[in-house]
């Protein structure tokens, strides 16, 4: 705790100084936007205290490259913040640091945070989406946020190299819950609980410093059981989009489930705009001409018109001859 503290009117942030660097106390401000300086008063900001931002209305927030810790409840109860990009020089990030930011949908986690806290990210309901930049040797930080969460989370691990090109690898962490009911079969009150979802058992395969894939695709089985097909077909296309560490076993077991669910898969990417997706899918080959038909009516429907284009090319170069000798 710092008791010696200074107000910097232009930022509106109340400083304390340790060590000849600034540590954020209190931002006293409104403003929806909040760009916290790198340096105050010509003192590097390297942490930001206990409470320092918590229980106010900013939507979008600009951490400095300076930044080193972020101490707990930080921005606890900021419930409009929308989504957070941690820079490069953050390490830490205490316990219940972003509690309760009931709007919060994405985070971007650095290659160098070495601990987020207990309860960080606890009851962030809307959070969605997670990009979890990764390098060789350094641990990642996913693991302690899906801890705190029940609801399915869409993860991109950005493998970085400084010779080639960035790999990414995306995976889908769903859902899980508990269930209690009264077991009215035993002569005393008592409850029992009851696993809902597949995410306990996907959250398996998240290790120290990379997620599992072999490990992730080889459960692809418990989605089968149970999670929905926009989930299914998800994972299942960005596992093959984005290969990594795809094995040929995994290749194939999410093919055949393409394959066998074609056509519903071409309909949901025409009714989401998805042209990535659905290019993917015709370049699997997996649409036979029906299929092909059924797609082109939809996007002819929904007035697509470079969906409809597109199918009716790829129906053109690989159904129009076999068609017609049929018809011969």
């Amino acid at each position: 705790m710092i008791f010696d503290t200074r107000f910097s009117e232009k930022e509106s942030i109340r400083y304390g100084v340790v060590d000849g660097t600034a540590t954020i106390v209190k931002y006293e401000g409104d403003e929806m936007r909040v760009v916290i300086p790198a340096s105050i008063d010509g003192f590097k900001v390297t942490k930001i205290e206990p409470y320092a931002f918590s229980e106010k209305s900013m939507k979008y927030i600009q951490f400095p490259d300076t930044l080193e810790v972020i101490d707990h409840h930080g921005f606890s109860e900021c419930r409009e913040l929308l989504n957070l990009d941690f820079p490069d020089s953050l390490k830490s990030i205490g316990n219940y640091a972003f509690y309760n930011c009931w709007a919060l949908e994405q985070v971007h986690l650095t290659a160098h945070i070495r601990s987020i806290g207990f309860g960080a990210f606890k009851n962030c309901e809307k959070l969605s989406e997670i990009v979890q930049d990764k390098i060789e040797g350094l641990d990642i930080s996913i693991g302690s946020i899906l801890d705190d969460l029940n609801q399915q989370i869409h993860v991109i691990v950005r493998h970085l190299y400084p010779d080639k090109p960035v790999e990414e690898a995306r995976v889908i962490f769903t859902e899980h819950d508990y269930e209690v009911v009264a077991n009215v079969a035993s002569m005393c009150k008592q409850f029992e609980s009851t696993e809902i979802g597949s995410g306990k058992y996907i959250r398996y395969c998240i290790g120290i410093q990379d997620v599992d894939y072999n490990k992730y695709d080889g459960m692809f089985y418990v989605l089968l059981r149970g999670d929905s097909f926009d989930t299914i077909i998800t994972v299942a296309m960005e596992r093959l989009m984005y290969p990594y560490a795809l094995t040929l076993e995994g290749e194939h077991t999410y093919k055949d489930y393409i394959a066998e669910h074609a056509l519903e898969a071409a309909k949901k990417f025409i009714q989401e705009d998805d042209k990535d997706k659905l290019t993917f899918l015709v370049d699997l080959g997996v649409l036979d001409s029906d299929e092909t038909d059924q797609a082109i009516d939809l996007a002819l429907s929904l007035g697509k018109t470079e969906f409809t284009a597109f199918l009716m090319d790829y129906k053109h170069r690989n159904f129009s001859m076999a068609d017609e000798s049929f018809d011969l």
